[in-house]
C-alpha cells in the first residue's frame, strides 16, 4: 500500500474551497486503486488537504497524471501545496489499521 499526503493554504474563503471539493470528490473514485481517501482541515493554522490510501505504489504513480492530481499545482486558491508519499509498513499496519487488513 502507499499513501498519499497533500497539504496547502488557502487563497479563497474556506467555505468556497469547501464547495470545490465536494463538487470534484466524485471523480477520486474513478481513481484505480484509491481505497479512501480523507480530506483534512485545520481552520486553525489555515491548512488544508487530504490522505489517499492506495492499493499499491503503482496505484499512486497513475495518479499523479490525472487533473484532480495536477490542478492542485494550477488551482490560484490553492498555494503552499506539498506533496509526500509513504510506503505502509505491512506488519504492524496489519494489527492496527483494518482498512489494511480488509484490502490485503
Amino acid at each position: 500500500m502507499r499513501i498519499r499526503i497533500v497539504t496547502f493554504t488557502l487563497n479563497l474563503p474556506a467555505d468556497d474551497y469547501i464547495r470545490h471539493a465536494t463538487t470534484i470528490a466524485p471523480a477520486f473514485r474513478s481513481w484505480p486503486g484509491l481505497l479512501a481517501k480523507w480530506w483534512l482541515a485545520d481552520p486553525t493554522t489555515g491548512t488544508y488537504g487530504g490522505v489517499c490510501v492506495f492499493a499499491t505504489g503503482a496505484h499512486a504513480d497513475q495518479s499523479r497524471d490525472t487533473a484532480e492530481f495536477r490542478g492542485m499545482y494550477t488551482n490560484p486558491g490553492l498555494m503552499e501545496v506539498n506533496v509526500r508519499e509513504y510506503d505502509v509498513l505491512d506488519a504492524p499496519t496489519a494489527i492496527t489499521a483494518p482498512i489494511w487488513r480488509e484490502a490485503g
